[in-house]
């Protein structure tokens, strides 16, 4: 690691030259995520031995500080993939270098991270960007040629107009917001719902979202949010009044300490419904000591469980257990993971061209990440996941919770928060 004022730059560059695991690390696939289509786009991704290709440069722009380590286990998947990659015969035979910057959030930094990957790195795409500050760069990459693929969106830059952008993850980023948590909690049994939000602009545009979402799957919606400052500590209040509404679920726009006070508040006054965080990240060590709870917190997540049983979950236990440890359990991580098979399945089908690579993405219709993800269209441009796994808190875990409807996602369209009309339709099966 080599470190600059106010960034990091992260080298993958190790050449192992050892026997290959053989495991497909390319795997996609652009009309079914199963069955002979699957398995020959998968094909070819990591070669036997050292990579015997070109080698290439990929760039990456995360929020590594200051945004509450909400990003740092997805950076990880991204560059753990890049290893194990380079370690198995490389991507599509090409070793790479992955140049990763920490741009703390500020949206000058990453403009300036951006041009450094661009014209001093030369790098062929930014892969896995994760950054609060992603829209200071998008117009610049644009114009530059430069393809971002694989990345969690935290703002609208991604979308239409923008031909460049191949998002893997995104929540709610106007004008879309997708279905998620609330197709859980309706199958859970959730009838009356009221919105817990932080006061700042995105957790409150995060809860109308979800009150949108809400009402299109038939739940009883509490018109008034609950806005609590970013730095409560004593959420009793707020939970008085959440319980006082008659909700049997309450949904939490927050970050992760808020909900869990805000959990830990609502169990000391006695409340029996339903708890639902906007996300899963890092609740777990915070809940462990609260009782009660088994079966009453419900969220959802964009990847698959890292404990889940596939061959491509194998290959991303394995990998992370070697190259980054501390988030082999991290559910971001996954999704990062995620980035590089997109990343992967790109330069092996569209060749290792910017133009090749955009061109190629821009016409899949069901990519499917190998399985750890839900499906994405990108012919409709870059717009939230409509696909996720429902999460149910079982005896200090995450478990799949009921009513998924394509294998273990539920699915659903992508809403406008403001009219409640589908916007982009769910994908095709679901």
């Amino acid at each position: 690691m080599n470190a600059r004022p106010r960034k990091t730059r992260h080298w993958v560059a190790t050449a192992v030259a050892t026997a290959a695991v053989g495991l497909s690390l390319a795997a996609c696939s652009s009309s079914s995520s199963s069955g002979s289509a699957a398995a020959k786009a998968s094909s070819g991704g990591a070669a036997s031995g050292a990579p015997s290709g070109a080698p290439i440069t990929v760039g990456n722009i995360s929020s590594l500080t200051n945004a509450g380590g909400t990003f740092n286990g997805f950076e990880a998947g991204v560059a753990a993939y890049f290893s194990y990659a380079n370690a198995n015969g490389g991507v599509d035979g090409h070793h790479v270098k992955f140049v990763s910057f920490d741009d703390g959030a500020n949206p000058s930094q990453n403009a300036s991270d951006a041009r450094t990957l661009v014209e001093q790195d030369n790098a062929l795409a930014i892969v896995g960007e994760a950054s609060l500050a992603d829209a200071a760069s998008q117009k610049y990459l644009q114009s530059a040629g430069v393809p971002v693929v694989g990345g969690w969106a935290a703002s609208s830059a991604w979308h239409k107009p923008a031909t460049n952008m191949f998002v893997s993850l995104e929540g709610p980023n106007l004008p879309y917001c997708g279905l998620w948590s609330n197709q859980l909690a309706k199958a859970a049994g959730v009838t009356k719902m009221v919105f817990v939000a932080q006061n700042f602009p995105s957790a409150v545009q995060d809860a109308k979202c979800r009150q949108a979402a809400a009402k299109y799957v038939g739940i009883q919606v509490v018109p008034q949010i609950i806005t609590v400052s970013t730095t409560q500590v004593d959420y009793t209040g707020p939970m008085q009044q959440a319980m006082a509404s008659g909700a049997n679920g309450i949904y939490f726009s927050s970050g992760g300490s808020g909900i869990i006070a805000a959990v830990k508040a609502g169990q000391e006054l006695g409340y029996k419904g339903y708890y639902i965080p906007t996300q899963p990240s890092g609740l777990l060590t915070g809940l462990a000591s609260v009782s009660g709870l088994s079966g009453r917190i419900l969220t959802s997540s964009f990847g698959l469980l890292p404990d889940t049983q596939s061959a491509a979950m194998a290959t991303f236990r394995k990998a992370m257990q070697t190259y980054a440890p501390k988030f082999a359990n991290s559910i971001t991580a996954v999704s990062g993971w995620a980035a590089g098979v997109e990343f992967a399945a790109a330069l092996k089908n569209g060749g290792a061209t910017r133009t090749g690579i955009m061109s190629w993405l821009s016409k899949q219709t069901n990519f499917t990440f190998d399985g750890l993800q839900g499906p994405m269209n990108w012919t409709l441009g870059s717009h939230p996941n409509p696909c996720t796994v429902g999460l149910v808190y079982k005896n200090g875990a995450w478990t799949p919770g009921p009513g998924a409807n394509d294998g273990p996602f539920t699915c659903g369209p992508d809403i406008s928060p403001t009219t409640g009309k589908v916007l982009i339709p769910a994908p095709s099966g679901t």
